[in-house]
């Protein structure tokens, strides 16, 4: 059914009002919204690069966290306790962990044991406890109790100024990694 309607001595039909109507079309709405989220991403990583990168080595440094996690679990899966010093760095055969100085030469007593993990290499200057911040991150530390599975693992954190990871397979918070701050990442 056609409609006509006339306007001083003009004709349209209802097709000419369709095609003559103003506004925007949702695919130009879609492209502007893209263009404002691309421009957006652009200015986040512009205004604050540094805190993007530590970011970005936090994750980094948990995900080597939760590697040598799942191998000790399997270790102390397949043996019934948590590994000593060099136990721990022997099970690692691939070389994706090393051990810092001679911390991990112990075979008896408290296991504690300092080392770094290929995919997060460490500064060669990095020499107290804990010491260094952003980049200068300076090791991972395993510590277990000897006898027993209980073994928990340390990492500084790149990002986060004065914060430690901590993972505990026993106690109120196994199986997570924790955010301690590192005057006392133990007592965390």
């Amino acid at each position: 059914m056609k409609y006509l309607i006339f306007c001083k001595n003009k004709q349209y039909n209802n097709r000419d009002m369709i095609r003559n109507e103003k506004g925007f079309t949702l695919i130009e709405l879609l492209i502007v919204i893209v263009i404002i989220g691309i421009l957006a991403g652009v200015l986040i990583a512009i205004i604050d690069p540094v805190s993007q990168q530590n970011r970005a080595r936090d994750a980094g440094i948990e995900a080597s966290m939760n590697k040598v996690v799942l191998a000790t679990e399997g270790y102390v899966s397949a043996y019934g306790t948590a590994p000593i010093d060099t136990q721990f760095i022997a099970q690692f055969k691939d070389g994706t962990v090393t051990e810092r100085g001679t911390t991990c030469a112990q075979t008896t007593g408290d296991p504690d044991c300092e080392f770094g993990v290929s995919a997060n290499t460490l500064p060669a200057t990095c020499s107290s406890t804990w010491s260094g911040t952003g980049t200068n991150q300076c090791y991972f530390r395993y510590l277990a109790v000897e006898g027993t599975s209980n073994f928990t693992i340390f990492a500084k954190s790149a990002g986060l100024e004065g914060i430690v990871f901590k993972f505990e397979n026993n106690g109120v918070n196994a199986g997570i990694i924790q955010q301690c701050p590192a005057s006392d990442p133990i007592g965390c």
